[in-house]
């Protein structure tokens, strides 16, 4: 199964006050796209009634006007209990640098960043996003609207799935949460269901999602089929789990199952336990 980011405009009150309803492993109180420059105030006196904001994560309208780092914005967040950051339209390393220098003034440890991956040059430069081991990198994830703007792309899954593949394989390199993309679909219930589905074969473990139709569609989706569920059963009842070091290979229904295919097994089994299609 996916986890879930659930973003939520920090303008909008009556949103905030649904979460209790919202089963969604966590929310993202949003200060930039879905919210007006305008508002940028209400949004602020909004979250200073949420307790315990530590818990959750938060994406500022990380430039100013001037296209600086908005480091009072940064600092007012933090200063609200803010401790996990989505990090929108990063560019380049020196970016990263200024916003780390931001909270390196606080002298704390427990920050944490997701960088949303939403131009070009941001998908180019994420080597160099990875190479100073002192950024508190927890995920990556691609903005994918924004990516498709800055290359006059029509967007569709099947032109996006290039850049979509290169921030997975990046998330695995550097040993990161892979988060897939925010869909702006929330009306064709089964286009958003492939989508997923597609994003989760590919190996993504994690989504966001902007609306309540989409987490339903996230926590219901079947992710294995019931033949693939059988076979994995079929498989580990010849495994010994607890012996992987000396495992080799197994043959089940005529075909070979090494090592490398067991992780895999294991999550299907694990998936199957949680929906209780197996005891």
């Amino acid at each position: 199964m996916l986890r879930t980011y659930f973003f939520i405009p920090a303008s909008k009150p009556r949103f905030i006050e649904k979460m209790d309803t919202i089963a969604a492993d966590t929310f993202v109180f949003d200060f930039e796209d879905a919210i007006a420059e305008s508002e940028n105030e209400v949004a602020f006196e909004n979250i200073k009634k949420v307790d315990g904001v530590e818990q959750y994560w938060v994406r500022p309208r990380l430039f100013n006007r001037n296209e600086e780092i908005n480091d009072a914005q940064l600092k007012r967040l933090f200063n609200l209990g803010f401790k996990n950051y989505f990090l929108p339209k990063i560019s380049t390393p020196e970016e990263l640098q200024s916003i780390y220098n931001v909270f390196d003034y606080y002298d704390t440890t427990d920050i944490q960043w997701i960088l949303l991956i939403e131009s070009p040059l941001s998908l180019i430069n994420i080597p160099h996003f990875f190479s100073e081991s002192k950024f508190p990198i927890k995920g990556i994830a691609l903005g994918a609207q924004d990516y498709a703007a800055k290359t006059n792309m029509r967007f569709t899954n099947e032109e996006i799935s290039w850049a979509r593949k290169v921030v997975l394989n990046a998330a695995y390199a550097y040993n990161v949460e892979a988060i897939d993309f925010a869909s702006m679909n929330i009306g064709d219930i089964k286009e958003f269901e492939n989508e997923v589905l597609t994003g989760f074969k590919m190996g993504y473990t994690a989504k966001i999602i902007v609306h309540p139709n989409q987490l339903q569609v996230v926590k219901n989706i079947e992710y294995y089929s019931k033949a693939e569920i059988e076979r994995a059963v079929k498989i580990s009842r010849q495994i010994d789990f607890s012996q992987l070091n000396d495992f080799s290979i197994v043959v089940v229904d005529g075909k070979l199952y090494e090592k490398a295919h067991l992780k895999r097994i294991e999550r299907i089994i694990e998936y199957a336990k949680v929906k209780n299609l197996i005891s």
